[in-house]
């Protein structure tokens, strides 16, 4: 008895999956960049990816999701590079100091980036707060944790918490200002690390 084929497309991979998502979220960040997330509809965007409505779906529930693949592929690249840094041979300072200006210099470089993250229209408080407490990129900001302790090992272990957290607050607000009110004379992303830096790590 001859054996029947199933009929239809087979089943894609797990990596053929996550290479076609990639991609939709290559061809939807290029979109946002240039048109905005609110005034890209999913139609609009199955279309420039070359698949049908359905099949869009069948990868991404919404926008908001394609958006946090997005920015998943930004953190991921980002603090990998930090990583690095952290995991190179040189003085815990000059590590500290390095994966600040790493982490500077990736946003400043890249404003359109930076606002796709961190000021992109229709996207609330609440969605950024999902994603990152439903992701591992939060954690990720422990690095910086890690590089305090060890440039500054005097400090007391109480006061590392806040150190971090006003440590990140900086580095926000340099490459905030930096992105947003570009015509205004700031000062050089290391020339303000240099100033703020020394007073997180008491001697």
């Amino acid at each position: 008895m001859r054996e029947t084929k199933p009929r239809g497309r087979p089943p894609r991979s797990l990596s053929d999956r996550e290479e076609e998502k990639a991609r939709i979220a290559a061809v939807a960040g290029h979109l946002f960049q240039g048109e905005g997330v609110s005034a890209i509809s999913m139609r609009r965007l199955a279309k420039e990816a070359g698949l049908t409505p359905k099949t869009l779906y069948a990868y991404f529930a919404d926008k908001r999701a394609i958006l946090q693949q997005i920015w998943s592929g930004f953190f991921v690249e980002l603090f990998d590079e930090i990583d690095a840094i952290a995991q190179s041979d040189r003085s815990p300072t000059t590590r500290l100091r390095s994966a600040c200006l790493c982490y500077l210099t990736y946003w400043v470089s890249q404003p359109d980036r930076y606002r796709m993250v961190f000021m992109s229209d229709g996207v609330s408080q609440s969605d950024v707060s999902v994603f990152m407490e439903a992701s591992p990129i939060l954690a990720r900001y422990a690095v910086f944790g890690d590089l305090l302790a060890a440039a500054s090992e005097a400090a007391p272990s109480e006061a590392r918490p806040l150190r971090l957290n006003a440590l990140i607050c900086a580095l926000n607000g340099i490459a905030h200002n930096s992105v947003t009110i570009s015509d205004y004379d700031w000062g050089a992303p290391d020339a303000l690390l240099d100033v703020f830096l020394p007073a997180l790590i008491p001697a």
